[in-house]
This record gives structure tokens, C-alpha cells and sequence, in this order.
């Protein structure tokens, strides 16, 4: 039989099966019975959450407590839980102290946390362990560059990249070495291309917005900004940063709202505080600014210029003496500020013109001979008077066309 009778048999056998599918289709999408695909980020939230149910029985049931403590670990790192996961990672060691890949995980925990002297000892310890992976190298030396160790960090960074060239984490800590060398340009290029490897990198989000920030690029550093909040909305210091920036903008409207926004988040956030109150003292908002000044030094008693500030706002207001109880404060804690000496000066000199009208300094009773009042007669031998004569008429002509006499 020819080919073309055959092609065309097998066209007219697989109508059938395709009318039946076509028809199946319509019927789904008339009666709504087809299920949506379920998205990935809430097929992974699922699993982990009866990951972390399943794990939670069995430590209860007391059953491989340290390979369950790490496991539920690291869901709680993947889940950004940093306080659980160091909990659970730190009862692992407990129970088995010579695994490499607990210090490791744990490293990770305490970096994330900002604890960096914790994080290199692990680090350091998952080394000796002889831990021979990428994400090893690539933390102690993002610890390196952190500690200014730059030699050792570029010496960790090369093996990580020759056994990872597409670690996200890697370009992120090339691009802070290349900073901190004054390469910009170069720093720049390595953090963007560690956002496309690994987009939910939050220090990489806040380093490429305070490049731009210092090179006067405050619309990038916005935008960066702006994405990194996207991810993480509920980020206090991401709020902040973005009230830096928009300072830096003169939108002081949009800057103080960031802030509160942030002290909301984290009231602990000495540093949003201060920047709203100096905003407020700009404003001539004395109220505001002495309740900003006194969340800063409520949480840090000597946060540089606070004192200082609270004085300057009593003392725009009026209250000399609390003005110079915190001037006083001030230089109790920095003998060389001369602002604040300069403050109880002015303090000290209204205080004594005050008590003292006739002078500035003045402590005794003016000793000089008082004047003689003035004569009211007056003395016609001395001043000679002259009478004054009354006004003269002058004649300046006449006018020929309408008659009127000028004078």
C-alpha cells in the first residue's frame, strides 16, 4: 500500500479519540470541575509545614533526636525562622558534637543573625571537621571580608568558585571585596549578578541600594530598595534605609513616614528614631522631636548628639532648666562638646540677666555720680529764639487761556 494511504488510515483512526478528548474538555470547562494547577511556593509552604509536623513527633517520640533536630533546622532556616533553627541546630550538636554539617548550618544561622564572631568558630570548626562544600568556603569568606581579612577571604572565595562558578552567595561576597578595594563599577556588577543567581538574598538588595546611594544615584538606590521590600515587607530595616534615602531626596514628608514605619516594625531601631527626631527639631516640632529623642535614649543612653538634641529642644521651648540637665549629661559623657558647653553658657548668661537688669555680668550696684535732671525753663541769655514769619503770597502771573489766577 502507499505511504499516503497509510497516513492518511492513521489520521482517520486517531479522529475518534481526539473528538472524545475535545469533547471531555468542553464538558470540564462548562460544569468548572477541572482543578488549577497549584502554585510551587504553596506546594514547598505545605510540605514543609508537615515536614516540620512530621519531625516535631518524632523528636517527641525520642526517635534519631539529632538528625531530626537538624533536619526540622534547616526548614526553619529555609523559612527565615532564625531563633528556631539555631535552637534546634544547637540541641543537634548537643547530642553529637564531631559533625561537620551541623556547625556548618549553624554558621549560616549566626551569620544571618549578625552574630559574626559565632559564625566564623563554627565556621571554623565545620572546617576542621574536614567539611570539603562550596557553601562552606563561600560563608567563611563572606566572614573573612566582614572581619577585613581580605587575603584569606579572596584565598576562600577562589576554591568556592572553582567548585560553585554559579553560587549566588559567592558573587555576593565578590562584589563586597571589590567594594571595599574603591572598585565600584566592578562591585556593582558582581552584586547584580548574584540577585539573578539568587533573588532572595536580602543583604544583596542593601548593599547594591548603598552603592547607589553613595554615588548620588538615589533613584536606583530606590528601586533596589523598593524590590527587596517587595520580598520583605515586614523588614524594619528596609523601611529605614528607604527613609535615608528619601532624606537624601530633601522629601522629608516621605522620610519621616518610612521611619515611623520602621519604629513600628522594631521600636528598638535607635537609629530611625534619631533621624525622625532631627527631622522634627528641623520642623520646629519641639514636642515630637523630644519624644523621638527619648525612644533613642531610652534603648541606647549614649547614642552620640541625643543629649545634646533633647537640650536644644527644652531650651527652644523654654525650659532652661531641663535644657541644662541634659547639656550637662552631654558633657558628662563627651568632656569635649563644646556645643553643649556653649548651651549651659547661654543658660547661665539669661539666668543672670534675670537677676541682674543693669548689666550682663554685673554683681554690684553701679557706683557712679547719677545725672542732673534736665531744666524744663529755658535760659533766654543762652538760646535765642526766632520768630517765625508768616507765609508770603507770590503772584506767578496769569493764565491767558483759562483765566485762573496762580498763586
Amino acid at each position: 500500500m502507499p505511504i499516503p494511504q497509510l497516513k492518511n488510515i492513521r489520521i482517520l483512526l486517531c479522529l475518534p479519540a481526539m473528538v472524545m478528548a475535545l469533547g471531555a474538555c468542553q464538558n470540564d470547562a462548562r460544569n468548572n470541575t477541572r482543578i488549577p494547577p497549584i502554585p510551587s511556593s504553596q506546594v514547598k509552604m505545605n510540605w514543609q509545614r508537615d515536614a516540620v509536623a512530621a519531625l516535631s513527633n518524632l523528636i517527641a517520640r525520642r526517635i534519631d533526636l539529632d538528625a531530626n533536630y537538624f533536619k526540622r533546622a534547616r526548614i526553619y532556616f529555609e523559612q527565615e525562622k532564625y531563633p528556631l533553627a539555631e535552637a534546634d541546630v544547637s540541641r543537634a550538636i548537643e547530642l553529637k558534637e564531631n559533625t561537620g554539617e551541623y556547625y556548618l548550618l549553624r554558621g549560616k544561622v549566626n551569620r544571618e543573625m549578625g552574630q559574626t564572631d559565632k559564625a566564623l568558630e563554627d565556621a571554623q570548626r565545620a572546617e576542621v571537621l574536614q567539611q570539603d562544600l562550596p557553601d562552606l568556603y563561600v560563608l567563611l569568606a563572606d566572614l573573612m571580608q566582614e572581619k577585613k581579612q581580605y587575603r584569606d577571604s579572596q584565598r576562600y572565595l577562589a576554591t568556592a568558585l572553582q567548585m560553585a562558578p554559579y553560587e549566588g552567595n559567592a558573587y555576593y561576597v565578590k562584589g563586597m571585596l571589590q567594594s571595599k578595594m574603591a572598585d565600584t563599577a566592578a562591585a556593582l556588577n558582581s552584586l547584580r549578578h548574584a540577585l539573578t543567581l539568587n533573588p532572595r538574598m536580602l543583604r544583596t538588595y542593601q548593599q547594591i541600594s548603598l552603592l547607589n546611594t553613595r554615588l548620588g544615584n538615589n533613584d536606583l538606590a530606590l528601586y533596589y530598595n523598593t524590590q527587596a521590600l517587595k520580598r520583605y515587607p515586614d523588614n524594619a530595616t528596609l523601611h529605614l534605609e528607604r527613609g535615608e534615602i528619601y532624606q537624601n531626596k530633601y522629601k522629608l514628608d516621605s522620610a519621616v513616614l518610612c521611619y515611623r514605619q520602621a519604629t513600628q516594625r522594631d521600636s528598638s531601631l535607635v537609629r530611625a528614631h534619631f533621624l525622625a527626631g532631627s527631622i522634627y527639631l528641623k520642623w520646629k516640632s519641639y514636642p515630637a522631636a523630644i519624644k523621638s529623642f527619648e525612644n533613642v535614649l531610652r534603648h541606647r543612653e549614649n547614642f552620640p548628639e541625643a543629649s545634646y538634641l533633647m537640650g536644644i529642644c527644652y531650651e527652644r521651648l523654654g525650659n532652661d532648666d531641663k535644657a541644662a540637665e541634659y547639656y550637662t549629661l552631654e558633657i558628662s559623657r563627651n568632656p569635649d562638646d563644646d556645643a553643649a558647653a556653649a548651651g549651659i553658657a547661654r543658660i547661665q548668661s539669661r539666668k543672670r540677666r534675670k537677676y541682674d537688669p543693669a548689666g550682663l555680668f554685673s554683681s554690684q550696684q553701679d557706683t557712679k555720680v547719677p545725672r542732673l535732671p534736665v531744666p524744663r525753663t529755658l535760659d533766654t541769655s543762652r538760646i535765642k529764639i526766632t520768630t517765625i514769619e508768616p507765609r508770603r503770597t507770590l503772584d506767578l502771573g496769569r493764565d491767558s487761556t483759562l483765566k485762573i489766577t496762580i498763586k
